[in-house]
């Protein structure tokens, strides 16, 4: 099955307005002749950037560091575009960034999953079933606060440390 949708990243820098012979890394993200840009929060000397190669000239620890950055960062945006292909999602440049920067996925808390499952088990559940998962709501957030250390704690941060310190 042939595709007709175009992805490229480049790596450009724009020379600071008060400094002109520093610059800023920046990546441009491309889908479809539609691009987005976004810095990598880098700053390099004007004159050791290779813009063919868009990498940064020499092999002093500072240019190996920043194209190790720039790889790390086409490998991650590689990556992103294909977990959307395989997601079946639609792919816009703005799509493939927010997935890279980890925005485009609602990350709940345990607070949160424990305050929806209390309402809207509320009128389903007996009282004592009820008082059950009540007290294991606060004993949750007492081991939160007492153990860990925190007042709440994200879902995907759950594992099998905090089962077992739990328990």
């Amino acid at each position: 099955m042939r595709t007709t949708q175009t992805f490229m990243i480049s790596f450009f820098i724009r020379k600071k307005k008060n400094k002109p012979e520093e610059a800023l890394l920046y990546a441009r993200i491309s889908v479809n002749g539609i691009y987005i840009e976004m810095s990598l929060k880098r700053s390099l000397e004007v004159s050791r950037w290779n813009q063919s190669a868009c990498k940064l000239n020499g092999s002093s620890m500072e240019s190996q560091q920043l194209n190790k950055k720039i790889d790390d960062t086409k490998a991650l945006l590689y990556r992103a575009y294909d977990s959307l292909q395989k997601e079946d999602q639609v792919i816009t440049a703005s799509a493939v960034k927010s997935r890279y920067l980890g925005i485009d996925k609602k990350h709940y808390t345990l607070t949160q999953l424990l305050d929806y499952h209390s309402t809207k088990m509320k009128g389903v559940l007996k009282y004592g079933t009820l008082k059950n998962y009540t007290t294991t709501e606060t004993y949750l957030k007492n081991y939160l606060r007492e153990k860990r250390n925190i007042s709440d704690l994200y879902l995907r941060q759950i594992d099998y440390q905090f089962t077992l310190g739990f328990e």
